[in-house]
């Protein structure tokens, strides 16, 4: 399991370092896309959890620092499922020039393998949505 998920680390590091060479800090632009896919399929297994369980999870940390509820709502959601990954992620990959070890024992696949990920991610998270949305339910 954790095979897949450094080969796609790989290609996307590979893919952005590759595609704008060092022009471009490929460390965020890899960090973050990936982390905020990562939290999208954690949202995506906990709607599925909800829906099976016909309980209500509590999904978000409650976050009440500002006073306007929709900043307080952005940072909830933030805290919950963006910022653990930017750190697991980059502690697993960035942290200490990890990803040089990892690009020498894993090859790239020119992207498709990061793009298979994110038509994955997003698709098993839009999809039900469209269908509910058809079905009415």
């Amino acid at each position: 399991m954790l095979s897949i998920y450094y080969k796609i680390w790989v290609d996307a590091i590979v893919f952005e370092q590759t595609k704008n060479g060092e022009r471009r800090n490929w460390r965020i632009y890899t960090l973050f896309p990936i982390s905020m896919l990562q939290g999208i399929n954690m949202l995506t297994i906990f709607f599925v959890v909800s829906a099976l369980t016909n309980k209500k999870i509590p999904l978000f940390f409650d976050v009440a620092i500002f006073s306007v509820k929709p900043l307080n709502s952005f940072f909830s959601f933030a805290i919950t499922l963006f910022f653990p990954f930017i750190i697991l992620n980059y502690f697993l990959i960035i942290y200490n020039d990890k990803y040089e070890g990892l690009i020498e024992r894993y090859k790239d696949y020119n992207g498709k393998l990061y793009l298979k990920y994110f038509l994955f991610s997003v698709g098993i998270f839009i999809i039900p949505i469209i269908i509910g949305i058809v079905l009415g339910l």
